[in-house]
């Protein structure tokens, strides 16, 4: 008999799990339903591993401890929360893998409301009959961007789609090379167009498109977009055509123009410190496009959607389409996008929302902030490790200004290597984690992203982390 074969018959039957007293607790009620499933899944695991096993051969019993440790792990994993809070020390303002932007309080609470409770979603009050959904939140959208209409859907990729899709009807699309984008892990803009139906024609090179470029690919049924190179930059011997430009072309030749403006924004870009240059959706809006699209999460500073701007004829047009309705989103993203639109019409300045006042932070601020967290930490760090205010670079995040750095402050934290690693994994593993920057120069935490109430968290997550370490062995207390 062979040593696979030998290890395969001491693997222990469902049924031995199912009747096994330290899963009797689980196994009762409806749970025993989707339980059955864990444990036939635990059972095919064992055994795809002990066909390749090596090493001693495990009994019966063993395998079946083994088989139940896996079982209430997993459903302990299973009935808790999919995901952890996290301390963002990172730097990166709209971080995508993080949740990009943060909801205002307001936000929060207003979500939570018609989570909790019914609300006017889709039902005029005033007349007792259907209502139009998203009917002001949309208004507000296109008060503040200067277009006589706006749809809210569910995020940017959904509306570049649905406005080509309306637009072209399934003819050419004509974009540029150099816009050809791919924007994180599944959106890349040429496989987007293809689910439209249409016919990609690329025009000009990476680096040159001109206006005569997209003047010899219009013909009758072409639809133009322009997209803009929210997460790269071109440099060196580059041409590219103003949107504005572009629109009175398209204009001209009865050809109609989609801009897709990736994050937008209405509030100044260069108020927050970063660089001139950047339009408003506003300017945007007024260039001249048919329609034009963007996100609420990143620099908008909301939640995750897709916004459309354009004409009245050609917004009620998508709002009609047979695939709205498989982009449209629900009341709680509507109440949250509500309550950030309504701070950007009530502000006389700077809107109070996360993302803008974490880009505004001065210096100073900074400086006060991670001067506090070294004064909290370093009494207790473990010995051999210093910590240290130092200058460092945030950057804003979720594909916008991809070359811009922006001045921070960092608590910088030096000693062994291995030290400084384990405890940035064992901060990754708490509740809440927090996330911060390892490499060459030590364990960063970049203060420009933790929140003044966070403070007293991070340290929290710390004296844990060197808790663990110190029991472990992996690091003494100073």
């Amino acid at each position: 008999m062979s040593d696979a074969s030998a290890r395969l018959r001491e693997l222990p039957p469902i049924s031995a799990l199912l009747d096994d007293d330290r899963l009797a607790g689980l196994l009762t009620g409806r749970r025993t339903l989707w339980l059955t499933r864990v444990i036939q899944g635990v059972v095919a695991e064992l055994r795809d591993e002990l066909r390749t096993a090596e090493g001693p051969i495990l009994g019966r019993e063993q395998l079946l401890k083994l088989a139940v440790d896996r079982v209430v792990a997993q459903a302990d994993a299973l009935m808790s929360k999919s995901w952890t809070r996290v301390l963002n020390g990172t730097g990166v303002v709209v971080h995508t893998n993080l949740g990009r932007s943060c909801f205002s309080p307001a936000a929060a609470e207003a979500a939570r409301t018609v989570a909790l409770h019914n609300c006017d979603l889709e039902f005029d009050l005033p007349s007792g009959t259907r209502g139009h959904r998203g009917r002001q939140v949309e208004q507000k959208a296109a008060l503040l961007a200067g277009a006589p209409a706006a749809l809210v859907i569910n995020n940017n990729a959904a509306a570049v789609w649905l406005a080509v899709r309306h637009l072209s009807r399934g003819g050419r699309v004509v974009l540029s090379r150099g816009e050809v984008v791919a924007i994180g892990g599944s959106f890349r803009m040429h496989e987007i167009l293809a689910e439209t139906g249409c016919t990609l024609v690329e025009i000009g090179t990476t680096n040159r498109t001109s206006l005569e470029d997209y003047r010899q690919a219009l013909e009758p049924g072409t639809t133009v977009l322009k997209v803009h190179r929210s997460n790269f930059t071109v440099e060196g011997f580059t041409e590219d055509v103003e949107l504005a430009e572009l629109a009175e072309l398209c204009r001209g030749a009865g050809c109609p123009l989609v801009y897709d403006a990736g994050s937008g924004a209405f509030h100044p870009y260069a108020e927050l410190g970063l660089p001139a240059g950047e339009r408003l959706l506003a300017e945007d809006v007024a260039a001249g496009p048919d329609l034009v699209t963007c996100s609420g999460d990143k620099l908008l500073g909301g939640c995750q959607a897709g916004i459309i701007f354009g004409s009245r004829d050609h917004v009620s047009a998508l709002r009609a389409h047979p695939m709205r309705r498989a982009f449209r989103v629900d009341k709680t993203t509507l109440a949250a996008l509500d309550e950030v639109l309504t701070a950007y019409l009530r502000a006389e300045g700077q809107p109070a929302l996360p993302t803008l006042d974490q880009l505004a932070l001065s210096l100073d601020a900074l400086e006060q902030a991670a001067e506090h967290l070294r004064r909290e930490l370093v009494p207790a760090a473990p010995s051999g490790w210093s910590g240290q205010v130092v200058p460092g670079e945030s950057s804003v995040g979720g594909g916008t200004f991809s070359a811009t750095r922006i001045e921070s402050r960092l608590l910088m934290w030096t000693g062994p290597k291995a030290e400084l690693e384990r405890c940035h994994q064992l901060l990754r593993l708490g509740d809440p984690a927090l996330v911060g920057r390892m490499n060459q120069q030590g364990l960063a935490v970049d203060v420009r992203t933790i929140a003044v109430a966070e403070m007293d968290l991070v340290v929290q997550a710390f004296g844990r982390a060197w808790q663990t370490m110190a029991s472990n062995g992996s690091g003494k207390d100073g």
